[in-house]
């Protein structure tokens, strides 16, 4: 039920590489998930005890560019956290073997 709901196809074989590899793939999910969400509670902490600096950042793609000046680090672990943690909710990985 929940490989079906991920898009996660399993090799045909139910032997100990299946159980391995999906055990890899959600204990590595898993990490992400934790690893995105000390960013963004590290982000928080940095922001709520006034940490401050000048730091910048200007991202540019074909059809999208974007400029954030003067903003707090703080601000820079969240939302890099935040962008890991989208990343990993929409990406998937094909186990067929």
């Amino acid at each position: 039920m929940i490989m079906k709901m991920m898009n996660i196809t399993p090799p045909v074989s139910g032997n100990s590489h299946t159980k391995l590899a999906l055990s890899l793939y959600f204990g590595f999910k898993i990490a992400l998930v934790c690893a995105s969400f000390g960013s963004i509670y590290l982000g928080y902490k940095l922001f709520v005890l006034g940490v401050t600096g000048k730091a910048s950042l200007v991202l540019e793609a074909k059809e999208l560019s974007g400029q954030l000046i003067n903003a707090a680090p703080g601000l820079f672990f969240a939302v890099g956290g935040l962008i890991a943690l989208c990343i990993l909710a929409f990406k998937d990985i094909n186990l067929n073997a």
